[in-house]
Parts: structure tokens; C-alpha cells; sequence
């Protein structure tokens, strides 16, 4: 846009240029990478497709961890028995004391097979960020684990939409296995 003005008797042109404000959007941060119990990296993008029932617990945990993950074997059993097109996911909520090679023993003492139930964990990082997507609370306690926290169990679908969330119960293999579809 060209604007005249006069100044002292001389004509003088004054160019404005008007460019349209464009904010700088920070590049996405990139989605957190996990490892399961077979050692593989993956991230919930390649998780895409298949709907998911994600918890989270400590390995060392001897209150509601264990319970869970029993009625999650008892789950997977029950979807493996009716060939369900579902996937568990229990991520550890205690990176600082559980690494990949503690989530593969603890897939192994609850027979996790991973084309069914992952168990994972990764750099305590990217386990704490995957922990704030889903608000998931710890507090240290003995030793400075990680001895009190939340334990929601979270139905995510197959386009990865939040659909429910659910406390913990001695219920939870039926609640799981309704939750999914056939």
C-alpha cells in the first residue's frame, strides 16, 4: 500500500507494507516412546486401530498392583479364548525403579503374552509423560518408590478416544471384557 504525503511543499511516498502475522507454531513434540517386554520401542500412534485397556502399576508394589495385574491375566485369557480384537497395555508408573527387564519379569510372573498384553516401560522421561496424558499420580514413599498412587484403568478405542475410565476392583477381568467389543 503506497500513502502520499506532503511535507514542506515536496511530495514524498511513504510504502507501508502490510504482511499478515503468522505465528510460529512450535513443532509437536514427538509422541513418547515406550519398550515392552520383548524390548521393542513403540508409541501409541503404532498402537492405532485396535482399541486398548491401559493401566498403570509399580513392579515392587504388594497392595494394588498384583491385584490388577491378576485380573488383567484372567482378561486376557478370557479375550484370547473369544479371539476379541483388543489390546492391554499396563505401563509401569515407577520408571526410577522399573525398567524394560523388570516389566519383562513381571510379564512373565503374569504371563503376558505381548500380541496381548503389552507391559511397558521406557526412559523415565517419556513414562512420565505418557503418565501426565492420563493424569496419572504418584507420591515417593518408602525407599522413594512410587508407593502411593492412582489405579484407573483406562478403555481407549480404536481411533485412541479416552472412552471410559474405571477404579480398580476384584471385578475388573469382567468389567474389561464387557467393555470390549466382540
Amino acid at each position: 500500500m503506497l500513502t502520499r504525503f506532503k511535507c514542506a511543499g515536496a511530495a514524498m511516498v511513504l510504502a507501508i507494507v502490510v504482511a499478515p502475522v503468522v505465528p510460529v507454531a512450535a513443532a509437536p513434540a514427538p509422541a513418547p516412546q515406550l519398550i515392552d517386554q520383548a524390548g521393542h520401542v513403540f508409541s501409541f500412534n503404532s498402537l492405532a486401530g485396535t482399541p486398548l485397556v491401559i493401566t498403570f502399576v509399580a513392579a515392587h508394589c504388594t497392595d494394588a498392583c498384583p491385584l490388577v495385574n491378576a485380573q488383567l491375566a484372567r482378561a486376557a485369557q478370557q479375550i484370547i479364548r473369544e479371539r476379541r480384537k483388543v489390546r492391554l497395555l499396563t505401563i509401569t508408573l515407577d520408571p526410577e525403579h522399573d525398567p524394560p527387564q523388570t516389566m519383562r519379569s513381571l510379564a512373565r510372573t503374569f504371563g503376558a503374552d505381548p500380541r496381548i498384553w503389552i507391559m511397558a516401560s521406557g526412559s523415565v522421561t517419556n513414562v512420565h509423560r505418557v503418565m501426565r496424558m492420563f493424569g496419572v499420580v504418584t507420591r515417593l514413599g518408602r525407599g522413594g518408590y512410587a508407593d502411593v498412587h492412582t489405579t484407573f484403568v483406562y478403555f481407549v478405542d480404536a481411533g485412541g478416544t479416552l472412552r471410559k475410565t474405571l477404579m480398580a476392583s476384584s471385578d475388573l477381568s469382567s468389567q474389561v471384557v464387557a467393555e470390549m467389543p466382540r
